[in-house]
């Protein structure tokens, strides 16, 4: 029983939810300024690869686009990078992550010559100079180099030191697949013992007892060392709907979904794991409110709506009473349902601003609990969910605090289902921060209506290099259910 703001006014689409979003994204090119020089690296490279197959190596031509190069190399130096990436992924350009779409076709000779030496990366760091970029366009330029020994022996042999060279991108999912794998089993093993662990701390505070803390605490340090190793393993748990405890996986939940948005904010680690804890813990006073009225399906009436709202002081005063050490669970939990607008409950007797904390476990809490399905109404689809906090920001929710979460979860976030303009049915199993419109995607249902005998990776960014533009977008989200399926999280 969650409140969130409805209204008649149109809900965003996805494209005007990324665009709003779109200052908050912390990827390494959300600048127009890195942008354009990622652009620029990727511009100059081509025309130093032309020139040096057209002009002798002192032709004005070849020094003034070898040049630019490393001064391309030298700009993105000074915006903060040790060293930058141009990776080829499936015939598309990137530098790091950064998707090229007009690149990719302009620039196709430069894609088709580094993928003939087997290169699908090459790194230039700090020191990279004029003559190492002649020496890597005449490197592209070289025919008889088909291998990437070739093409290291080649760079070797000319003293050149800061180019680097790759067979695979790190945008190739398969490179890390099993660490992944390996991230994702531990990552569930730590869910599955904090489900655990809340059931214990609900009995003991149902029956009026002390709980101990000392273990929650120990699982969100847990959760955070996964976070921090392996991000997308932590925040797929949030996929995870039991409808059969929709209340314990709800707190862990929320947990989740506030310590990845705390970490994309620049919270510190020990700020996050006071953090972790308010959020597990900020509703604990629901266990003071009979079950017939928190599982009622019909309206409340006014009565019991009062004795709902009250689960807020009544929190504050479990917490108040285990003195805790740290003091934020219990600020949390009385003030997580005043929202950013203080029209909410409880009502301050002084105006005073919601805590970071509590207007964070506010946003996601409301996200968990409408893309949940329960058994009297069907969840909400995220896309639609995140629509609808937009639209409540400046009134419920702190308006920057709720960008951050869109930009964290992207438009179609971790665990969406999403119908693909093939005809195809996928889930969203990683978010792209350069584009959050277009994430990767895990298909499972073919054009044909049939189940893909294994899922098919696919990146939204991609390009068609016949048509130039995107090969596959996304024509609608729908609900898990609609396709048949029942648990995403095996799919993440």
């Amino acid at each position: 029983m969650t409140d969130h703001p409805m209204s008649d006014e149109r809900l965003e689409t996805p494209e005007e939810l990324a665009s709003l979003a779109g200052s908050s994204a912390r990827a390494p090119f959300s600048t127009e300024k890195r942008l354009g020089a990622a652009r620029s690296l990727a511009r100059a490279l081509a025309v130093a690869q032309n020139n040096d197959s057209l002009y002798p190596p002192t032709h004005p031509l070849v020094e003034q686009s070898t040049a630019e190069l490393a001064g391309a190399v030298s700009t993105l130096v000074d915006l903060g990078f040790e060293d930058v990436t141009l990776n080829v992924y499936k015939a598309t350009l990137f530098i790091e992550n950064q998707v090229l779409p007009e690149e990719s076709v302009t620039y196709r000779k430069l894609v088709e010559d580094l993928l003939a030496r087997g290169v699908s990366a090459v790194t230039l760091s700090i020191g990279f100079t004029q003559s190492d970029a002649g020496t890597l366009a005449a490197m592209l330029n070289d025919t008889s180099i088909t291998t990437i020994e070739d093409a290291r022996a080649f760079l070797t042999r000319s003293g050149v030191t800061s180019v680097s060279l790759a067979e695979t991108s790190d945008l190739d999912d398969e490179v890390r697949a099993a660490e992944e794998r390996e991230n994702k089993a531990r990552g569930r093993e730590i869910y599955d013992q904090g489900v655990s662990l809340m059931r214990d701390v609900e009995t003991q505070a149902k029956l009026g007892k002390v709980f101990e803390v000392d273990t929650l605490q120990q699982m969100v340090s847990a959760l955070l060392d996964t976070l921090f190793k392996d991000p997308a393993a932590i925040l797929g748990l949030a996929a995870i709907k039991t409808h059969d405890d929709y209340t314990l996986n709800h707190s862990l939940n929320v947990c989740i979904l506030s310590l990845a948005l705390g970490a994309s904010i620049g919270l510190d680690k020990d700020t996050l794991r006071s953090l972790g804890l308010s959020a597990l813990l900020y509703d604990l006073g629901k266990v003071r409110i009979p079950e017939d009225i928190l599982n009622k399906e019909g309206p409340l009436t006014s009565d019991e709506w009062q004795i709902v709202k009250s689960h807020t002081t009544e929190g504050a005063d479990l917490l108040k009473r285990i003195q805790l050490v740290d003091q934020m669970p219990m600020v949390v939990a009385y003030e997580h349902h005043q929202r950013h607008d203080l029209q909410g409950y409880p009502h301050p007797d002084t105006p005073q601003e919601q805590h970071l904390f509590s207007k964070m476990v506010a946003l996601c809490d409301a996200y968990d609990a409408m893309t949940t399905r329960r058994p009297f109404r069907r969840e909400i689809r995220p896309d639609k969910a995140l629509a609808v906090l937009m639209q409540g920001r400046s009134k419920a929710y702190d308006p920057a605090v709720t960008k951050a979460l869109v930009a964290m979860l992207g438009i179609y976030p971790m665990g969406a289902v999403v119908t693909v303009d093939d005809g195809s049915t996928a889930v969203v199993f990683r978010v792209n921060k350069d584009d959050l419109l277009r994430p990767r995607v895990k298909r499972l249902i073919g054009a044909d209506g049939k189940w893909l005998e294994e899922p098919e990776t696919v990146d939204l960014r991609l390009i068609d290099p016949e048509t130039g533009t995107y090969a596959l977008s996304i024509a609608e989200c729908i609900p898990a259910s609609d396709a048949g399926i029942d648990d995403v999280w095996q799919y993440l």
